[in-house]
């Protein structure tokens, strides 16, 4: 049998330089099932992936995770800040920023970045009947929009009037939940 090159001068079977489609099929197939399951995974809750500040409070409570949340979110809205964020399902609740000078929400944006305070509340349920909440008030470092916002904060130092409105918000969660029980 006598095989005769093609007018391109490529070799049968063989296709241009960089343009294999068996390797296009391939990586496809592996590609998008990767795509679909982060793309899904990640729209499946509400908690972000952070992990709390590590000067962050650590309490105990002995209430569940999802009633926790719960009693924080009246006690949040009720202090005048707006919920950003709130799945008592997944024990995570996190408000919009406070301006702690005018004491209303909002100062995400101000230029003076000691004003503005953002409360987030993770609730894990330990082994047993009560649930380890780690709180946060945190401020930013600084004014720069070059920052990924996780990285600019930092926890509102004691005497801060954010962490302040932590505590007041702990006490009164506290109380809650220990009236509410049986």
């Amino acid at each position: 049998m006598h095989v005769t090159p093609t007018d391109h001068g490529s070799v049968i079977g063989r296709d241009e330089p960089g343009r294999n489609p068996r390797r296009r099929v391939l990586v496809l197939c592996l590609l998008l099932p990767a795509i679909a399951v982060t793309w899904t995974c990640g729209s499946i809750g509400a908690r972000p992936y952070l992990v709390p500040l590590p000067d962050a409070r650590m309490d105990s409570v002995p209430a569940e995770p999802d009633v926790i949340i719960a009693t924080l979110q009246t006690l949040v809205v009720g202090e005048g800040l707006t919920i950003r964020v709130s799945s008592p399902a997944e024990g995570y609740l996190e408000t919009d920023w406070y301006d702690t000078v005018m004491q209303a929400p909002g100062g995400g944006s101000s230029l003076d970045p000691s004003r503005a305070v953002r409360l987030r509340f993770f609730a894990d349920r330990l082994g047993d009947e009560s649930t380890r909440l780690a709180s946060e008030a945190v401020m930013r470092r600084t004014v720069d929009p070059s920052l990924e916002e996780r990285e600019n904060e930092i926890m509102a130092p004691p005497g801060h009037p954010g962490a302040e409105l932590l505590v007041r918000v702990l006490s009164a969660m506290r109380a809650s939940l220990a009236s509410s029980s049986p």
